[in-house]
């Protein structure tokens, strides 16, 4: 009885330009743009964007520096104004190859696939090396429903570089939506020996064992993946049915009206409060609680 259903975003590393400026670059713009990328990385995306503003004051014409605010503005939850950069860095050097990449990141979050799928397809040869190139590619294709195409993309990836967890998690999911869990959970276990952060792969592998009935091994499971990724949804009503079969129902019942407060419309999560009532004994409350989650999801499972 699946109680979740998420795709992971697990996507490669974005690419930040370190600019291969010349000696007839502006060296005031190149000193603002290097403040810049000490800010981004130090996670500092307002005072990143300002830094690349005062270095395009000074050389408006600088690929990198549109290439790199604009990861800082898709950092700061500015998707618009990234694109806008994204778009600019292109315009002005049509072969800069990191900007079309993260153009194809972002607007695969945009849920834009074909256009991302157009750049990847343009930087293909660019990147025909790059595992986590891959990763973005097989990404883009599941959520295309392409599932042959990203079952290749991220065994590509693996055959690149065999240490790639995010490969193995992504991977993974195609199994696990086949209900193919012996080789998802096979899939989910090499992500973690290698990453054991893979906070998706972990909120999984917990599904799976607890669909095997072993909830006391399951729960710390996902309890880490909710330490990890702690206002995710989804994990926390995963969390929430496995404290249900380990018959500690108030702690259950109060993780899933938490999950239930980050997403309202969840039907699993609002089947699960059902199977609260129920197990309390409360037939009517839990009818309405089932009923509710039948007319948001008619094929779900009422048990």
């Amino acid at each position: 009885m699946k109680s979740r259903k998420l795709f992971p975003i697990i996507m490669a590393a974005a690419m930040l330009s370190l600019g291969s400026c010349g000696t007839d670059k502006n060296e005031e713009a190149i000193k603002f743009f290097k403040r810049g990328n000490f800010k981004l990385k130090e996670q500092e995306y307002n005072e990143a964007i300002h830094w690349y503003g005062e270095a395009l004051n000074k050389k408006p014409d600088f690929a990198d520096i549109y290439n790199n605010r604009g990861l800082a503005y898709q950092k700061s939850d500015k998707p618009e104004k990234a694109l806008e950069d994204f778009n600019k860095a292109i315009e002005v050097d049509t072969k800069f190859w990191e900007a079309y990449y993260n153009r194809a990141e972002l607007l695969f979050n945009l849920g834009n696939y074909q256009e991302a799928i157009q750049d990847l397809n343009k930087i293909g040869k660019v990147y025909k090396d790059s595992s986590f190139y891959y990763v973005t590619l097989g990404n883009v294709k599941t959520q295309t429903q392409d599932y042959s195409g990203a079952t290749a993309a991220y065994e590509r990836a693996l055959v690149l570089d065999p240490n790639n967890a995010e490969a193995y998690t992504n991977h993974g999911y195609l199994y696990f939506e086949q209900n193919n869990y012996p080789l998802a959970k096979k899939d989910f276990e090499k992500a973690l020996s290698i990453n054991s952060k893979q906070h998706f792969a972990l909120n999984n592998l917990a599904f799976i064992l607890s669909e095997e009935g072993k909830y006391k091994e399951a729960l710390p499971l996902v309890e880490k993946a909710i330490f990890l990724k702690p206002a995710q949804a989804y994990y926390l009503n995963n969390k929430g049915y496995i404290l249900l079969q380990l018959g500690k129902l108030d702690e259950a019942k109060e993780t899933i009206e938490h999950s239930l407060r980050i997403e309202s419309e969840n039907a699993f999560a609002i089947r699960n409060l059902g199977l609260y009532f129920q197990k309390k004994g409360d037939i009517q409350k839990a009818k309405e609680y089932f009923d509710k989650a039948k007319k948001l999801n008619p094929n779900i499972s009422i048990q």
